[in-house]
């Protein structure tokens, strides 16, 4: 599975407010999901909160990964946020995200979850697409950057 197979333009997008709390991403995170893909909102965001307070989804390098599984997503989603002021994902290396890839998932696939978590990680941690997405401010550049720097 390929990021290009799951992300849709309206799923990308920016934050610059600056004062944006960790829980407010996730919440924005869940509404665009909701208005993008019609998913059930409240469904992804008790998912993405609940991940979140089961370990951090920070990854390092300014990365995130938050994640929700249910039975209710029809298949695999995602969103994109950059932001313009990194937040604390508490992650391993202790550096604020400002990079972050929602994914929604159905409980029954495993392995197209697995993999495009893979893909994810792997595209975010390429230090050309950390610049390209640190250097761009429209939804449609990030969703081109992310689209063909994938797997």
């Amino acid at each position: 599975m390929e990021i290009k197979d799951v992300l849709a333009l309206d799923a990308v997008f920016c934050v610059s407010d600056a004062a944006i709390t960790k829980q407010d991403l996730l919440e924005r995170i869940a509404r665009v999901a909701a208005d993008t893909y019609g998913i059930d909102f409240e469904v992804s965001y008790e998912g993405l909160l609940e991940r979140e307070e089961a370990s951090s989804t920070g990854l390092g390098q300014g990365i995130a990964l938050p994640h929700a599984r249910s039975s209710q997503f029809p298949m695999v989603l995602g969103t994109f946020t950059r932001l313009s002021k990194p937040i604390d994902f508490k992650a391993p290396d202790r550096l604020p995200v400002d990079l972050v890839f929602g994914i929604f998932a159905p409980i029954g696939e495993s392995v197209e979850y697995l993999k495009l978590l893979s893909s994810v990680a792997r595209t975010l941690r390429q230090a050309d697409v950390q610049r390209k997405l640190r250097s761009t401010d429209s939804a449609e550049g990030l969703h081109l950057v992310l689209t063909e720097n994938a797997d």
